[in-house]
């Protein structure tokens, strides 16, 4: 998935300055916060090789990364629900 497909679907950037991380380099990843229980959270930008980015469910307990018609799909139930994307 590339940054702008995160973008698209609404994803928050959060960046962390190396400050707050205290790892020697600022980095970002992206969060998208769909239901109660539901949060899908983007590898960060220094693991994202080639402009690829991957996501996963950040309130599950799995390491599977999600592909782009299953993002797809849990934003159309959070919408169905009463999620409202912002733009």
């Amino acid at each position: 998935m590339t940054e702008q497909e995160l973008v698209d679907f609404g994803f928050d950037k959060v960046e962390v300055s190396d400050d707050e991380s205290q790892n020697g380099y600022d980095y970002y990843y992206y969060i998208l916060d769909l239901l109660p229980g539901l949060s899908l959270i983007s590898s960060a930008s220094d693991e994202s090789l080639d402009g690829e980015w991957k996501v996963y469910n950040f309130d599950w307990d799995t390491k599977s990364e999600l592909a782009k018609p299953a993002i797809e799909h849990l934003i159309q139930v959070a919408v169905h629900q009463g999620y409202q994307r912002h733009q």
